[in-house]
């Protein structure tokens, strides 16, 4: 499909659409060959026009803060061109202060898979600034978050962000704003920041001065998310976002499973909630027909035909602060831990039914009624499973396909290792928990 997951228009930032793909073993092998070879040291080109001084690239961050955030807040209504107009040129000013930051090349482009999954490369992480519906939601329901707690919490709040890429995107805009409009003081507010990626960090660093926010970052950890633990400070609020469609290859779940049990009692997880639900439809209609004509995607761009001839199986998994503390977990092996998670029954299908796939929906309920609906991101494009099989055989054996046919029962599990993701099975009975 050639639409745009994330953003406004359906033709540009073709690499926003790029870091959703879904890494496959052709792209690893590539990864871990290049790993082996040496990396030349190649002279940075030199830059056409001289570094702007640093009091004048703060006041041109600033500004553009200022409009982009204060228009998120403030609008009753969405304008999502002009929200999006607004976040390209947020974007563009932060990617001028990470390119001119002290970052290798192999540094931005370093990629690997850690213990929770697909670290991400900062180069195809900044790209998140421009997912318009995806940090409008978080940015709002963060504040809305933020001034309930503060009707009730005595001392400092603390903010922990986890994976949060060169940018921090969901978060760093916001801090800035309340500074400039003195919304929130650093005796109110302190962030910590978390991300493998040295490169990351170099930029968060950079931001970080540039915006004039030290004084409300408690620190800038460049260590693996599932390695932190609270030191004096509790953990009064988790803002995680990694992750893309279908809780697919990154490490959200596994990462989210490590900070539900770092909350203080009365902490908040942002997103408050993620659901996916197994659906069947064509594809052909689900990816293609849908949006042959469609300028933009979203949820209220769906074509309501469409998505009403979908043949919804149920929710197979809710993730909360409390379910991801209840969840059952399948120890295989040292190296293989399953969740389980729903199971769903596949009705009696007609003989001439298309063929039909299965989908994996998700929705995020940010905070109260902010939410982010399939499509509105690249995080929420519904994921096909091409391995499961229903109701007929693939021209070619392949190994991992699953064959059901109506009446069966799917039973999911969530794979932590490894590329994290859903695996279906065929339920056959109860299930031993270890």
């Amino acid at each position: 499909m050639n639409k745009q997951l994330s953003g406004v228009s359906t033709t540009q930032t073709a690499e926003a659409v790029q870091v959703n793909e879904p890494l496959n073993t052709g792209h690893l092998n590539d990864l871990l060959r290049q790993q082996l070879r040496p990396v030349k040291s190649k002279q940075a080109p030199k830059n056409v026009n001289a570094p702007l001084p640093a009091e004048v690239q703060q006041k041109n961050l600033l500004s553009i803060v200022d409009e982009s955030v204060g228009s998120m807040l403030g609008e009753s209504k969405l304008n999502r061109v002009v929200l999006h107009e607004q976040l390209s040129k947020l974007y563009y000013q932060q990617k001028f202060i990470y390119e001119q930051a002290d970052i290798s090349p192999a540094l931005r482009k370093r990629q690997f898979i850690a213990q929770s999954g697909l670290i991400m490369s900062p180069d195809n992480c900044i790209t998140t600034q421009l997912d318009d519906l995806r940090v409008n939601a978080f940015v709002r329901g963060i504040d809305q978050a933020l001034s309930h707690k503060f009707t009730s919490h005595q001392g400092p709040l603390h903010i922990v962000y986890p994976a949060c890429g060169p940018f921090a995107p969901l978060l760093l805009p916001l801090i800035a704003y309340y500074k400039t409009q003195q919304k929130y003081t650093p005796q109110q507010l302190q962030i910590t920041l978390i991300d493998l990626q040295e490169g990351a960090v170099k930029s968060l660093e950079a931001l970080v001065e540039t915006m004039g926010i030290k004084d409300y970052v408690r620190g800038v950890l460049c260590i693996d998310a599932l390695a932190y633990w609270p030191d004096a400070l509790a953990v009064d609020m988790v803002i995680l976002e990694a992750m893309q469609h279908g809780l697919s290859s990154e490490g959200q779940f596994c990462i989210a499973r490590h900070f539900a049990r770092l909350l203080s009692p009365q902490g908040c997880f942002i997103p408050q909630k993620i659901s996916v639900r197994a659906m069947l439809n064509s594809a052909q209609k689900e990816f293609v027909e849908q949006w042959k004509n469609s300028e933009y995607l979203s949820e209220l761009d769906m074509d309501p035909a469409i998505k009403s001839a979908r043949i919804d199986l149920g929710e197979i998994v809710s993730l909360t602060a409390e379910s991801l503390l209840t969840l059952p977990e399948h120890v295989l092996d040292e190296h293989t831990r399953l969740i389980e998670c729903g199971k769903a029954t596949i009705p009696m299908l007609p003989e001439k039914c298309a063929e039909q796939s299965l989908l994996l929906c998700s929705q995020i309920d940010v905070y109260g009624d902010i939410r982010i609906g399939e499509y509105d991101s690249g995080i929420t494009h519904p994921l096909p499973d091409p391995q499961v099989c229903i109701n007929f055989i693939p021209r070619e054996n392949r190994p991992g396909d699953l064959l059901l046919n109506s009446g069966d029962t799917i039973h999911f599990f969530y794979r932590l290792n490894g590329l994290p993701g859903f695996l279906a099975t065929c339920y056959e009975g109860e299930v031993s928990h270890d």
